[in-house]
């Protein structure tokens, strides 16, 4: 069976940032739970979300990724959606480095996966513009013009959340329990018609 690697953040573990413990949403809600219940019996979904996770360092973390991607083979997907805690957890929020990073990575994954697919997803913006997170959001939407080109350059599939309409949580930075689903959608829908077909 196909395997579909997703490899995230929080956003991909799905954080509830409601609680202070690291919770999840209930099995049932999170999108990459949805995903395996959609694609059951056509795909292997493999969910690598950690909370707080930002983009790998290269040639530092190669070999944790080397293990990571270890399992995926010809005609498997390696999806990646990174970065936004490359921009929240910093006192001076660089879009550029984080694009710096990702460029590594992709360059890292076309040569060691060169039979797998990619998908880089750019994460949905920072949404909370009041105040000083207001330099968040805009580092957070220059960091997805960055991931779509350096993408373009090296012939990965980009998909952009940001522009998925998707309803996030009180803290701007979570997609919202009511947001898992819209998420699934847009994903479950590029991937059959952009990767598949």
């Amino acid at each position: 069976m196909k395997k579909v690697l997703l490899f995230g953040d929080s956003n991909t573990y799905g954080y509830d940032p409601r609680g202070m413990l690291g919770n999840r949403y209930p099995y049932e809600i999170v999108w990459t739970n949805l995903l395996k219940k959609e694609l059951k019996g056509q795909y292997d979904i493999i969910e690598e979300g950690q909370n707080g996770r930002t983009l790998p360092s290269i040639p530092r973390d190669a070999e944790y990724l080397k293990n990571l991607t270890g399992m995926l083979g010809e005609d498997d997907t390696f999806v990646i959606m990174l970065g936004t805690n490359d921009i929240l957890l910093t006192a001076n929020p660089r879009p550029e480095a984080a694009v710096d990073k990702m460029n590594d990575l992709l360059l890292w994954a076309k040569s060691e996966l060169s039979k797998v697919k990619i998908i880089v997803i750019a994460p949905v913006n920072i949404e909370n513009q009041s105040g000083d997170m207001k330099e968040y959001y805009e580092a957070s939407v220059k960091m997805n013009e960055g991931f779509e080109k350096v993408c373009e350059e090296l012939g990965i599939t980009f998909w952009d959340a940001s522009k998925w309409n998707v309803p996030m949580a009180y803290d701007g930075v979570h997609i919202a329990e009511e947001g898992q689903k819209v998420f699934v959608e847009h994903f479950f829908e590029l991937y059959e018609l952009g990767v598949e077909k």
